[in-house]
């Protein structure tokens, strides 16, 4: 999805990606709501794309093996170790005693079996339900970021946050995932400014004092945050301009019509979000 944007006044791109400030919208919604709300212990649906599998056989783990009608010891009884994220590690032994070649057959089988799952897993082939853990709220700094009126208030809330507003994880092993690169939350450290003036248009709606008024700000500050978020910035008012007339088709698969939200819906995305965070009591 994408427009090309002929005649328009200076300081607009010549073509701008509808698809990419959509995404950026909905992206902004949901971290904004995890400030205020959090985000609930829930159970998804996800293909792994990377895991540990170890077959070893340890010299001191014994097996007892019949041969010829005489059971037979024997060093190296095979262990499995398979893991992926998110889930908890499975560990398969082959049996202590095997009495018949039939017994030995089928634990080659079982060998077998868990290695094409796990290789089928790792690939992608296989969908898998996994528990993602209840993350808990920052109210203060959402509420903190409503009351900034200057750059600088902003970034104090922001670097206040321990958990939403981060762009680093640290693993107590020493390990880390950075994702500094990414415009989702560092770009509301950079333009500070620009999210304190976009709170003055007329149509942020600062005295909203509806229970759903919280998500109507949402709404509006997502949507800013979505312009100034691409690669080429685009003007808060262009951008929420932009996404409140955005025509959405009958085929279209974005984050707005899969949730069934307004424009192509009668629920509106305040609602939606409110009725959300009223199911998480």
């Amino acid at each position: 999805m994408a427009q090309p944007t002929k005649n328009r006044p200076r300081g607009r791109p010549s073509f701008l990606d509808l698809s990419l400030l959509l995404q950026s919208e909905g992206i902004w919604v949901e971290l904004f709501c995890n400030l205020r709300d959090g985000k609930r212990a829930d159970r998804v649906e996800t293909r792994a794309s990377s895991g540990i599998f170890i077959k070893a056989s340890h010299d001191q783990e014994k097996s007892y093996v019949s041969s010829g009608g005489e059971i037979r010891e024997q060093a190296g009884r095979e262990t499995i170790y398979t893991a992926v994220p998110g889930e908890k590690p499975q560990i398969v032994r082959q049996p202590k005693i095997i009495e018949s070649p039939e017994e030995m057959q089928n634990w080659k089988n079982k060998a077998q079996s868990v290695d094409d799952n796990f290789q089928r897993m790792v690939m992608g082939d296989e969908t898998r339900m996994v528990t993602m853990p209840a993350v808990p709220a920052e109210r203060h700094i959402w509420e903190a970021l409503k009351r900034a009126r200057t750059a600088a208030q902003v970034r104090r809330a922001y670097s206040r946050s321990k958990i939403w507003l981060k762009s680093r994880q640290d693993y107590p092993d020493g390990g880390y995932w950075d994702w500094d690169w990414s415009p989702y939350p560092r770009e509301l450290h950079r333009r500070a400014e620009e999210f304190c003036k976009s709170k003055l248009d007329r149509r942020y709606p600062a005295r909203d004092k509806r229970p759903s008024g919280d998500y109507r700000r949402i709404e509006y500050l997502a949507r800013v945050m979505a312009g100034l978020s691409l690669s080429k910035p685009i003007s808060p008012s262009y951008s929420v301009e932009v996404l409140r007339k955005l025509k959405h088709p009958g085929t279209c698969n974005c984050w707005r019509c899969v949730n069934k939200i307004a424009p192509r819906y009668p629920l509106n995305l305040a609602q939606f979000l409110y009725e959300r965070a009223c199911n998480r009591v």
